[in-house]
């Protein structure tokens, strides 16, 4: 029987598609171990010392172990939100509400809602056009803006400066950007951090979590008819800018 060219190469292709798909599925998994387990040995590790020596520890110190507990909490809680917001992103759960929305105070109100994760962070909001107002979804956009703030707290050194600023552009497009005094972001990675499960590697070799945040940020500005770029700002730091149309 003479061999079919364009069965084999089909038959090829499964293959290698199969392979593919099952590099990114291992992927996946190790990237959401990792990020659910290291949070909750956090939190066990803090209680369990905190339960075992409470009789002789300093009340600071029983303190700082309850605040680190809270704010390892707080960080598990908020992957397993990223884990449900990007399912129903995947299955087109997700609908746009649009409302009449101040920009400044959409900011404020994140920034008072997301303090217990600012603690240690001083956090700048800067308007640079007067008063803005949106025809947007205000919980996409506060979510988005809570994710960027997110990872400026997590790579904006410690502790962090995070400035942000907003305000209408040259192009009748409304902007925010957030700005951290991190190490900023190689040109190489500008593109992948918007994939899902794209990790960081700190200068210690430490895995510094997933871009699954950054994933989901991109998904809520293509819903909001906008956008999200990243570029570094030349006094160093990265500046992630979201445009969306004023409505």
């Amino acid at each position: 029987m003479i061999p079919d060219k364009k069965t084999d190469s089909v038959v090829k292709f499964s293959e290698s598609f199969s392979k593919e798909r099952e590099l990114i599925h291992r992927q996946m998994m190790s990237s959401v171990s990792h990020d659910l387990k290291t949070p909750l040995a956090g939190i066990i590790g803090s209680l369990e010392i905190h339960d075992q020596m409470k009789e002789k520890l300093k009340p600071e110190k029983k303190q700082a172990l309850l605040d680190t507990a809270l704010q390892e909490a707080y960080r598990l809680d908020n992957f397993i939100t990223n884990i449900l917001d990007m399912a129903k992103l995947e299955n087109n759960q997700v609908k746009v509400k649009n409302e009449t929305v101040d920009i400044g105070e959409l900011l404020q109100t994140c920034v008072i809602q997301l303090s217990p994760r600012l603690k240690e962070s001083t956090v700048e909001i800067i308007a640079l056009t007067g008063i803005v107002t949106a025809n947007t979804d205000p919980t996409l956009l506060f979510r988005t803006v809570g994710i960027l703030l997110d990872n400026a707290v997590k790579h904006g050194g410690k502790p962090s400066h995070i400035i942000i600023e907003y305000g209408r552009g040259d192009f009748g497009q409304d902007f925010i950007r957030v700005r951290d005094h991190g190490m900023g972001v190689a040109e190489s990675m500008k593109q992948l951090i918007f994939s899902k499960y794209t990790r960081f590697v700190k200068q210690d070799t430490q895995t510094a979590g997933t871009g699954l945040g950054l994933a989901i940020c991109k998904e809520n500005m293509r819903l909001l008819e906008g956008s999200v770029t990243i570029k570094n700002h030349a006094d160093g730091g990265a500046v992630f800018e979201l445009l969306f149309p004023v409505g």
